[in-house]
């Protein structure tokens, strides 16, 4: 039996490829299973449809051109807000690392910033701005702090002795930065970006639905529930979902190629 499991075990650990894709099908399965049986439960689709009633209404939604244009502009509106967050968060964070009084001119800042309630950004930005801007505010103020706490952080676990060795030696500064700091900074930064991208976009949507953003995927859900469509919510959350796995996966996909350029 010993003999069984090793040769599994070493089957498993030389096919990773094999494991990546069973380990989340599986974890699928048992959400599905879980749902199913809730809703089983339940048995009122007005308050739990089950995945079949759910699914029929995502794959509906996706022969609606009305549905991809809703999806576009939310989807639009979160990469715009996620750059401009990584970027901001690239420079503040640079200068932070290196520059001690901008380091504490921005500590408070960020530390505001976290700790606002997201409810309290949302609504001072539907006031001050149109339902298509506030959004974009709004995921920006949530992720940049977020972005630029875990930028920074990983600048300065940057080795020090490396860098005091690079200045020893007369490494120009430019190859101090492409040769040593981007490459040390690139796993921290891809973390960062994989958990943070997929944030934006439940923040955008919850970020339209209360600025009643037209012709986006939060206002179609907002209609949703007050037609007490649950099953067509549950569509609209799906593609949410979906969203945010491919959007992950970009990240990951992107992670993978630079790392093995580099």
């Amino acid at each position: 039996m010993s003999d069984k499991l090793k040769a599994v075990k070493t089957f498993f650990l030389k096919h990773r490829f094999i494991t990546n894709i069973v380990y989340p099908l599986i974890g699928v399965g048992v959400i599905l299973l879980v749902w199913y049986i809730a809703a089983r439960a339940v048995d009122i689709e007005m308050i739990l449809p089950s995945p079949a009633r759910s699914f029929e209404e995502f794959f509906a939604l996706l022969t609606d051109p009305d549905f991809w244009l809703a999806v576009g502009n939310t989807l639009g509106r979160t990469l715009f807000s996620f750059f401009l967050g990584f970027a901001v968060a690239a420079v503040t964070a640079s200068l932070s690392a290196f520059v001690k009084p901008v380091k504490r001119l921005l500590s408070p800042i960020i530390t505001v910033l976290r700790s606002v309630p997201t409810m309290s950004i949302i609504l001072i930005a539907i006031i001050a701005l149109r339902s298509d801007e506030s959004p974009v505010l709004v995921t920006f103020l949530i992720v940049y702090p977020l972005l630029h706490a875990s930028f920074e952080r990983a600048l300065e676990n940057v080795d020090p002795y490396t860098i005091n060795m690079s200045k020893v030696y007369g490494v120009p500064v430019y190859k101090r930065i492409f040769m040593l700091y981007i490459p040390s900074v690139l796993p921290d930064v891809f973390a960062a970006s994989k958990s943070n991208i997929s944030l934006a976009l439940k923040v955008m949507i919850a970020s339209e639905v209360l600025a009643q953003t037209f012709d986006s995927m939060g206002v179609n859900m907002q209609i949703a529930r007050i037609y007490l469509d649950t099953a067509l919510l549950m569509g609209w959350t799906i593609m949410a979902i979906v969203l945010s796995f491919l959007l992950e996966g970009v990240v990951a996909l992107i992670k993978r190629l630079t790392l093995r350029w580099l």
